[in-house]
């Protein structure tokens, strides 16, 4: 078992979120300082999965790792804030704030000497980090990686063969937001199994499309990796189409590249090694060309 050691930060605005830091033994095969793990909707930092196996690669690789939580993390939670416990995970989670999380945890890093970080986010952590850095560039980050990021486009869950489980579970959520009960608790099946507020389902997948990550990929000042699953692409209602548009934004703009790991579903059951040795080939590639 590698040793880790637990840290914890607090954001600009008060939340105080937990994570750890696997320090690598060996030295690096490339010019990066550390990974930065972003778990995906309802996960955590020390869950089991494609990021933990992708954590064990990097170190045994000679790259420190920091596995963190997001104020998302779990279904449904407490965090501790200045102005005491709040409620947070999935179920609670707005997803701007995701700016505050991953820029404290960035400053930290960077404040114990990690100068190049790479983000890496899996499923909804892959979104965090792509709309993190669109909003507010940290100057520590040197590149992104989203494993199975899924995209919030409303019409395209309208569309897909199962949107109309989505219609009715999202006009459900926004009447009981018309009746002024926002906080109202909603089993949800589409495009996920999670427990939702009717305001944090309608925020999210509401036709604004506010949390839709695929224009924002040419304003990244970073190189950025998109990795996606075969299987995801072809059954999931976040996912159809994703990579068609990703391709048409790859073709005009040299930072964005996406790959495809063939027959592989959101978690990469069989094949969780891929995400990491696709990585590891992209960044020796990719950041010796970038500025220091």
């Amino acid at each position: 078992m590698h040793n880790v050691e637990l840290h914890r930060v607090e954001t600009a605005d008060g939340w105080i979120l937990d994570g750890a830091l696997w320090p690598a033994t060996t030295a690096p095969c490339a010019p990066l300082d550390a990974f930065l793990l972003i778990h995906g909707t309802g996960s955590n930092f020390y869950a089991s999965g494609v990021l933990e196996t992708f954590a064990r690669q990097a170190v045994a690789g000679g790259t420190s790792v920091l596995r963190i939580n997001t104020r998302g993390h779990d279904g449904l939670c407490t965090i501790p804030t200045r102005q005491g416990s709040q409620p947070g995970g999935a179920t609670h989670e707005r997803i701007h704030d995701c700016v505050h999380d991953l820029t404290a945890w960035v400053d930290w890093l960077q404040s114990q000497g990690f100068r190049r970080v790479i983000l890496v986010g899996h499923s909804m952590g892959g979104v965090k980090a792509v709309l993190s850095q669109a909003a507010a560039p940290h100057t520590a980050v040197a590149g992104i990686v989203g494993i199975s990021p899924p995209r919030f486009s409303h019409a395209r869950l309208l569309n897909h063969p199962r949107g109309m489980a989505f219609r009715e579970e999202f006009n459900r959520a926004r009447q009981f937001v018309d009746r002024g009960q926002p906080e109202q608790l909603l089993p949800v099946t589409q495009p996920l199994p999670f427990l939702a507020t009717a305001a944090g389902y309608v925020e999210k997948y509401g036709p604004e499309d506010r949390y839709d990550y695929v224009p924002k990929l040419a304003q990244l000042p970073c190189p950025t990796l998109l990795i996606l699953g075969g299987q995801t692409l072809q059954t999931s209602p976040a996912f159809g189409g994703l990579d068609t548009d990703i391709a048409a934004i790859a073709a005009t703009c040299p930072n964005v590249q996406y790959q495809i790991v063939d027959g592989a579903n959101i978690n990469y059951a069989g094949c969780d090694h891929e995400p990491f040795l696709r990585t590891k080939n992209w960044w020796q590639t990719i950041l010796p060309k970038t500025p220091n």
